[in-house]
């Protein structure tokens, strides 16, 4: 998808107009289980991009059991509203798809995908978290991957950096490139005590995974505490995680609203 933009250009001598064309890259978080950690380095990504320049809308289409997470979303956005950032919404803590099952009522999906298909027509860069892993079920005959496939997404790969997750990655990814998903990388998030396997587990990944087009790569995100996802502790938590974030930013080449590159800035 692309859009063309119109940018107003000032300089001391002169004032011109420049048109560029701005890709719209939307990624699709995925996990390799539920409360791995997809919210919070979304919504710290997000904040990074925004002090970055960079236009950019992160959402939760689907969420139940707690409107933490998109809490969470909106202050990261320094304040959007709640039909800015969540779609469809249970108290159930079950997958959308449960919850069809067990009320009767179906899940708009195609609805769904027009409300996100709208929103990256208000922004340079799309995350949209998904719920829980690549083959969660989201309505009848859809599940996270089919809406990977219909909103044309990169993957984000989000999971615990802690022993057992070189093969729940890999089994991820091979799902995904069955399923014709592009993956654009795989995120390690760190843990309170880390076991011994995480000293390895990145080089391991990359050792093992296939070759891929388009991958950017193995990202370590460092623990952050136990307030990691407190919305008031997140400009403290992107300058914590600011290294990493500005090694994710440059491998994606992400770019600014006039299609121009950014320069990046820590979050205040």
């Amino acid at each position: 998808m692309h859009v063309t933009v119109c940018a107003l250009m000032v300089s001391s001598d002169d004032l011109y107009l420049m048109t560029d064309d701005l890709r719209l890259e939307t990624f699709l978080l995925v996990g390799t289980d539920t409360g791995v950690g997809k919210t919070v380095f979304s919504g710290l990504f997000a904040r990074y991009l925004m002090d970055a320049g960079v236009g950019v809308r992160a959402v939760k289409p689907f969420c139940s059991g707690g409107m933490e997470d998109v809490e969470f979303l909106k202050a990261a956005q320094r304040g959007l509203g709640q039909a800015e950032v969540n779609f469809w919404y249970s108290e159930e803590p079950i997958s959308p798809a449960a919850a069809e099952l067990r009320l009767g009522q179906a899940v708009d999906f195609e609805g769904c995908i027009a409300w996100i298909q709208q929103k990256g027509t208000e922004a340079g860069v799309l995350l949209v978290e998904g719920v829980g892993g690549l083959l969660a079920p989201l309505a009848k005959g859809k599940t996270v991957a089919s809406l990977g496939q219909a909103i044309g997404a990169q993957l984000i790969v989000v999971a615990p950096n802690r022993v057992g997750v070189i093969n729940q990655v890999l089994l991820t990814i091979e799902a995904a490139t069955e399923r014709g998903l592009e993956v654009a990388c795989v995120v390690l998030m760190g843990q309170k005590e880390p076991d011994a396997s995480s000293l390895d587990n990145a080089s391991l990944l990359r050792d093992f995974l296939p070759v891929l087009a388009g991958f950017k790569g193995v990202f370590e995100f460092p623990w952050l505490g136990l307030g990691a996802d407190d919305p008031g502790q997140i400009g403290v938590n992107v300058k914590k995680a600011e290294k990493v974030l500005a090694k994710f930013l440059e491998a994606c080449k992400l770019r600014g609203p006039s299609g121009s590159g950014v320069s990046v800035q820590p979050s205040g």
